[in-house]
């Protein structure tokens, strides 16, 4: 069995509401620009158990992100912007010594 293990948990999208075709209510959708941290959080508490309970102990939980940009038009020209959202986080475990 190997000495280390790495597990990567995937965020989702936080979710919006928004307003459906011609202003009739509302729907839920992806926001392309947050992640659910909520939901992140509890895939890694679950992750990091089963690595417990497997008998791995936890070395260090990195948060994995992705760049993104937009671009758009203004009247007097152009512009641009960059950001990034956090999609997941790569958890890494080491197998615990046995007496």
């Amino acid at each position: 069995m190997s000495q280390y293990k790495t597990v990567w948990v995937r965020a989702g999208r936080q979710k919006k509401e928004e307003k459906k075709l011609l202003g009739k209510g509302k729907k839920l959708v992806d926001d392309p620009h947050q992640a659910d941290i909520a939901e992140l959080a509890t895939l890694i508490e679950t992750a990091c158990n089963s690595l417990h309970e497997e008998g791995y102990d936890i070395i260090s939980i990195l948060p994995s992100v992705s760049g993104h940009s937009q671009k758009g038009v203004m009247s007097q020209g152009g512009y641009g912007f960059g950001f990034s959202i956090t999609d997941g986080a790569v958890i890494t475990a080491r197998r615990r010594a046995t007496d």
